[in-house]
């Protein structure tokens, strides 16, 4: 993922609608989750989820009739889960979102701190990033106590597991229904004990994975974004060296917007520059460019995907 965004350079028009704090964000948090906490996570879901089915299977196999109560807690564990995912997830991605200001503010403060210090402006600048900073801690503290929330219920649905087998336990043996022996119901009760912690840390941690997921999911969305024309295009190879014979330019029904999102700026502009005439004009290098524009029998569509790019660098000033 880093590979591809460091072979993509964007336009200049991203840089403009993406604060510099908004990118240190990607470049930094949500890279060092991927590569520090997913893995790490992912590693203890393998390992406990093994644990729960050795532990099912010990205890199933010692205590038969827990399997009387074993499906309900599944299905409760899952339930729980499903809220607790739809919750947090969402929550993760708010504080993504909320930390990036922060991030915005540091590269202020640290560009312009002899402006700051010179305006004092300090108290100024020390409020707006405490604003900031609160905005990203209620973020992170509603996502802590989503976790507080479904641990505290996955315990007391694991106590309650604990004094039913217990219960049950006692009874079958005064009844004399099953006959237990006191090795093998004190082993029985030390893998629920095991079963009932580690299972509810197994939910926790996948559905931990899925919510560290949405660090992968900002990262691939700036991996996904358009680059740059590359500097020399296949079209370049079609064009005759000696062109262009003469500098005649026919400009029609040209549009101009300077991002695809925004209304054009100029439409449907229409002119003519015969040869051997000057002409000057804003061509910006930051625009697109919608229309026809043609040169003798070579006609392209916008500037920065034609071959005649190099041309227009080299010539902007005389055009």
């Amino acid at each position: 993922m880093q590979q591809a965004w460091w072979k993509g350079v964007p336009p200049i028009a991203f840089f403009d609608t993406n604060p510099m704090g908004r990118i240190l964000n990607r470049f930094s948090a949500d890279v060092g989750s991927n590569d520090d906490q997913l893995p790490q996570t992912l590693f203890d879901f393998t390992v406990i989820l093994f644990i729960v089915i050795g532990a099912v299977f010990t205890t199933v196999i010692t205590l038969p009739f827990v399997l009387i109560v074993l499906p309900p807690l599944v299905y409760y564990f899952i339930v729980v889960r499903r809220i607790f995912v739809s919750s947090t997830r969402e929550l993760k991605r708010l504080e993504g979102l909320a930390r990036s200001p922060i991030f915005s503010m540091m590269n202020e403060a640290l560009s312009g701190i002899a402006t700051i210090r010179a305006n004092d402006a300090t108290s100024y600048f020390t409020s707006k990033f405490e604003l900031v900073h609160d905005s990203h801690t209620r973020a992170f503290f509603s996502y802590i106590a989503c976790s507080r929330w479904v641990g505290f219920r996955m315990d007391a649905i694991a106590f309650l597991l604990m004094s039913f087998v217990c219960f049950l336990s006692v009874l079958f043996q005064m009844q004399g229904w099953f006959n237990i022996d006191p090795a093998i119901l004190g082993l029985s009760i030390s893998m629920l004990l095991q079963l009932a912690s580690a299972f509810q840390w197994c939910i926790r941690q996948s559905a931990e994975i899925v919510n560290q997921m949405v660090s992968v999911e900002r990262v691939l969305a700036y991996g996904k974004v358009e680059s740059e024309a590359p500097l020399t295009l296949e079209s370049d190879k079609l064009l005759d060296p000696s062109w262009p014979h003469e500098g005649a330019i026919d400009v029609k029904d040209l549009g101009v917007r300077y991002r695809p999102s925004l209304p054009l700026a100029l439409d449907g502009a229409s002119f003519s520059v015969p040869s051997g005439c000057r002409s000057n004009g804003p061509f910006s290098t930051m625009v697109d460019d919608t229309g026809e524009i043609s040169s003798k029998d070579l006609r392209h569509r916008a500037f920065r995907r034609s071959s005649m790019r190099q041309l227009r660098s080299s010539s902007q000033e005389n055009l």
